[in-house]
């Protein structure tokens, strides 16, 4: 009697041990998850948002002396509507009130921003769209940050969320690497974005300056990205279009910076690159470590 009680008391505790070790582990699953989303996704996602930015204010100034494109006005309304439906997806699958409070900046600043791109194009609010459309940009980043560092402890506390232990090296790197090449997008679209504020009509003190910047970004992070630890023969062959792409304008930045593109030509350059870089985002999403 004393035996088989001995028995069941082992048994149950083992039972026991076993639930708990299941319990952590859906935990710990769980922990990897941002909301409904893996937080690969939710990087490639939060970064396209910055890519969307640029591309509303660059159809916005492109439609200013090009009134009938279709497939501009297609673009600024898809990208207006695509933004805000991402932004939601965001905010409801986040659980990290940092990120929730950025979220919230970025749309204070898109209230006065969609306001100005459902507007007719007209120079006067092209005007503003440059200088607002930074503003958007870097709150649009600060939110991808916000998503890398809630990867590093989703199972913590919002007070220890900042504190550098809650990933492994390699998994942060890698959404690091998500970020840089989803940095791309948003780059190509800026530069046709500060192609056209360079114009003539709505040139500034800054533009070409600005225009340049974009430039040597995009150009020093490819480097970056071509020597990647996380590339594999797919995202070796995806880089190698978007570099190809990337050399024709490289090597005609005399034309790019003295606007020597017809803008019709620039306008598909920039999607064509966003593209590519896509592309190697969406790859770089699927690694696995």
């Amino acid at each position: 009697m004393k035996n088989s009680f001995t028995f069941k008391s082992i048994m149950l505790l083992f039972l026991i041990g076993m639930l708990a070790s299941s319990t952590n582990t859906i935990s710990a699953q769980q922990s990897m998850k941002y909301g409904m989303l893996t937080f690969n996704k939710a990087v490639n996602i939060s970064g396209k948002q910055r890519m969307l930015s640029q591309k509303m204010a660059k159809s916005y100034l492109y439609l200013v002396e090009n009134p009938s494109d279709t497939k501009a006005k297609r673009d600024l309304l898809t990208s207006k509507i695509i933004f805000e439906k991402q932004n939601g997806i965001i905010n409801q699958n986040s659980g990290y009130k940092v990120t929730k409070d950025r979220i919230v900046k970025v749309n204070t600043i898109w209230v006065e921003f969609k306001k100005l791109i459902e507007s007719t194009p007209n120079y006067d609010n092209a005007k503003k769209i440059i200088d607002l459309n930074t503003d958007l940009l870097k709150a649009t980043n600060d939110v991808v940050s916000a998503v890398i560092i809630e990867s590093k402890g989703a199972n913590k506390s919002d007070d220890n969320l900042l504190e550098d232990d809650g990933l492994g090296e390699s998994d942060l790197e890698l959404k690091q690497m998500i970020n840089m090449s989803g940095r791309q997008r948003m780059l190509s679209q800026r530069l046709a974005l500060y192609y056209f504020a360079n114009q003539t009509t709505l040139k500034t003190k800054n533009s070409e300056q600005m225009l340049n910047n974009v430039f040597n970004e995009i150009d020093g992070a490819i480097t970056m990205l071509l020597i990647s630890n996380f590339n594999n023969e797919k995202i070796d062959e995806k880089l190698g279009v978007a570099m190809t792409k990337w050399e024709n304008v490289k090597n005609n930045k005399e034309k790019l910076m003295n606007q020597g593109f017809k803008p019709s030509e620039m306008y598909k350059i920039s999607n064509d690159l966003t593209k590519a870089f896509n592309a190697v985002t969406g790859l770089y999403e699927k690694v696995k470590i």
